[in-house]
């Protein structure tokens, strides 16, 4: 049996999911000693994550006037976490610079989230130590910076790998297997949505510190949650984009410096023509999602995020041509666990990890992408690294 991997967690209170990776760490028997590393110094100890609170559990109800900021009774700083408690015996050291870590503890890998402007030179610094690197999304707030990072992986024998956890739920699994099997025929389209509440907008000056609606820092719907889909597309089709054009706007009044509401065109190298519409748009916390496949001999059909089952016709094959598969609460729960498994698995050798360096900058490339056919008005042509 290989033996538990050393891991780090370079990481800031603005950091996203930050809570879920130390509770991964915490629990998972692949994981041994830990250590963390984060210039503030807050993360190793009882710390508040810059994710937001509220003494009003209705306050996404009330009336709001588009630029007034967060509503009364909210403050960015969330529940207190407490690390050591959670990591126990598993937490050995503590650093405030993440090459200290790297030079000290020596980890066989380590988990990144930070404010995404912040993760390139910390990605490239790992990756040019040898070491495993799982990141949050997106890896940087600028394509040609994450260029960098996949060029350092390229050069590197360690898995660079980013957190487009969805590919771990079954009914994405699923649907990549119906469709990869040829049940549907040629594929003609996709058309997805991925939609976010709103309020999450009202908070832009200090949610997540900022970050998550400045463009320039990193944020913006498109490259923090359409992300997903934008890798869902390639990782359900096997095909890759060739031409993106798109409109991304501000259109829910508040001053934030990125699109709170997107529409994408894309082509495919296999002809398939696909759309994705986004934003921060509902008006209540719940998100909304679905993917459509269309192709000549059949279609699908599926929320991915929700997790529940998979409709589906084919003319291929024998029995009913229309089917339906669904999936338990527990099935669906571990999906996202399952991801950061088969991470872990790869840093011990016992195969492939869940997502290349590849499948993220492709991701990159076709978001800014996007924006650049979003701001110019012209269609962009898309290719890996951008040669």
């Amino acid at each position: 049996m290989p033996a538990p991997l050393r891991v780090g967690i370079i990481a800031e209170p603005a950091g996203w999911h930050l809570n879920g990776l130390i509770d991964v760490c915490a629990s998972h028997p692949a994981v041994g000693d830990v250590a963390i590393a984060d210039p503030t110094g807050q993360v190793q100890g009882v710390f508040r994550p810059l994710t937001g609170s509220s003494t009003d559990p209705n306050w996404q109800a009330r009336p709001h006037q588009p630029g007034a900021g967060a509503p009364p009774g909210w403050t960015k700083e969330g529940r207190p976490y407490d690390t050591p408690a959670a990591l126990g015996a598993k937490l050995t050291a503590s650093f405030t610079d993440h090459r200290q870590l790297l030079a000290e503890f020596q980890p066989d890998a380590v988990l990144v989230t930070t404010e995404p402007s912040k993760m390139p030179p910390l990605l490239i610094d790992c990756l040019q130590a040898g070491v495993h690197v799982f990141h949050e999304k997106p890896g940087g707030a600028s394509v040609q910076d994450y260029r960098r990072v996949v060029e350092a992986a390229r050069q590197s024998t360690a898995h660079l790998c980013i957190a487009f956890n969805m590919r771990g739920l079954p009914n994405v699994r699923e649907a990549r297997a119906i469709v990869q099997s040829g049940a549907l025929g040629k594929l003609f389209a996709i058309q997805t949505h991925y939609v976010a509440e709103h309020p999450r907008t009202w908070l832009w000056k200090d949610l997540a510190d900022g970050w998550m609606m400045d463009r320039d820092r990193g944020g913006g719907h498109l490259i923090f949650l359409g992300c997903h889909y934008i890798d869902l597309l390639r990782y359900v089709s096997g095909a890759n984009v060739t031409e993106v054009a798109a409109f991304a706007d501000t259109v829910g009044g508040e001053p934030i410096n990125a699109e709170d509401a997107y529409a994408v065109s894309l082509r495919f190298d296999n002809g398939m023509l696909a759309s994705l519409t986004g934003g921060f748009m509902a008006p209540s916390p719940r998100k909304h999602d679905a993917m459509h496949v269309w192709g000549s001999r059949g279609w699908l059909r599926f929320d991915p995020e929700a997790g529940d089952s998979i409709e589906w016709f084919t003319r291929e094959g024998g029995g009913a041509p229309h089917r339906t598969l669904t999936f338990g609460p527990e099935e669906r729960a571990n999906g996202f666990d399952l991801f950061k498994d088969e991470f872990f698995q790869a840093c011990q050798g016992l195969g492939d990890p869940p997502v290349t360096a590849d499948d993220a900058l492709w991701m990159h490339e076709i978001a800014w992408a996007a924006r650049q056919a979003s701001d110019s008005g012209q269609t962009q042509k898309v290719t890996l690294g951008g040669a």
